[in-house]
């Protein structure tokens, strides 16, 4: 395998292989051949929990743009979306159909619909992206800090050696049948330096497709990374996962707060917009226990 960051957007022939070169391991098979099952039951989940989660929430209305994951469209992202609405947030669909990787079409798309969105609510816009999709996220903030407010990436496996997995040869399947970006290579450089902000990472140590620790992020000022059970596929509807991202949302970014299982899922079922002593939530009147943690 080649050590390069761009060894996956290669074609096979093109391709160094470096037996020095270190890559994580692919999930086992039973991983792997249960990630659409196990997809399934947390979707189920999510349609039953969803219906006695509250109303209301801390959005206030701030723009989030979702990205689907490889070879899916909006439609997967729904009850993600659907969740951040719920919760207070102006959701926004990607809108480019299919993401079938970095041809210069969707390249082109996503920073144009970044663009409007930002132009559009006159502030920086937060970016949802799963697998893919986080790529994409972690792309266009680099490309555009003052226009992204912060990413969050869920089972996107930014890492180089994370490059080799289960959906290698899907990727190079689309590489070949729509064609990637000649700019494909700058595009994965950016996607590998730290991110110019607030970025969090959400994965699975079960994920079937790919090692989650390829999805970790390194420690930094601006870095965090929560671990969630679950499949990778099942990541847009997995309850734990949406919990997770809505509470990232909800944080203001002048008063960040470490993520808590215990107050992500408190705050996920006080609705309203309401903190656990039952006031409003403003960014002005956070709770003493959270503004001691930022």
């Amino acid at each position: 395998m080649d050590a390069t960051p761009t060894a996956i957007w290669r074609s096979p022939a093109d391709v160094t292989v470096d037996p020095s070169a270190t890559s994580l391991p692919f999930p086992s098979w039973w991983l792997t051949a249960t990630d659409l099952v196990r997809a399934s039951v947390e979707t189920a989940a999510w349609h039953t929990v969803r219906h006695v989660l509250p109303g209301g929430g801390r959005g206030d209305g701030r723009p989030v743009l979702v990205i689907p994951g490889f070879l899916t469209s909006d439609i997967t992202t729904a009850a993600l979306r659907a969740h951040l609405r719920s919760r207070g947030f102006h959701t926004h669909r990607w809108t480019l159909g299919l993401n079938h990787g970095f041809t210069d079409a969707i390249l082109d798309g996503l920073i144009d619909r970044l663009d409007d969105l930002h132009a559009r609510h006159g502030r920086p816009v937060a970016i949802v992206g799963w697998s893919l999709g986080g790529l994409m996220a972690r792309w266009l903030a680099q490309l555009r800090p003052d226009a992204v407010e912060r990413i969050i990436c869920l089972g996107s496996p930014w890492r180089a050696e994370a490059e080799e997995n289960r959906v290698t040869g899907a990727f190079r399947a689309a590489e070949r049948h729509w064609g990637f970006s000649a700019d494909t290579e700058a595009v994965i450089d950016l996607i590998r330096r730290p991110v110019p902000v607030r970025s969090v990472a959400v994965y699975s140590p079960f994920d079937g497709l790919l090692h989650g620790e390829g999805c970790r992020q390194d420690d930094g000022d601006l870095c965090e990374n929560v671990v969630v059970p679950g499949s990778h596929c099942g990541l847009t509807h997995n309850p734990a996962a949406l919990v997770a991202v809505a509470d990232r949302l909800e944080v203001p970014l002048d008063r960040w707060r470490p993520f808590r299982w215990s107050q992500a899922v408190s705050h996920g079922l006080s609705g309203a917009g309401k903190d656990r002593s039952g006031r409003p939530w403003t960014p002005e009147a956070v709770p003493a226990p959270l503004a001691s943690a930022a």
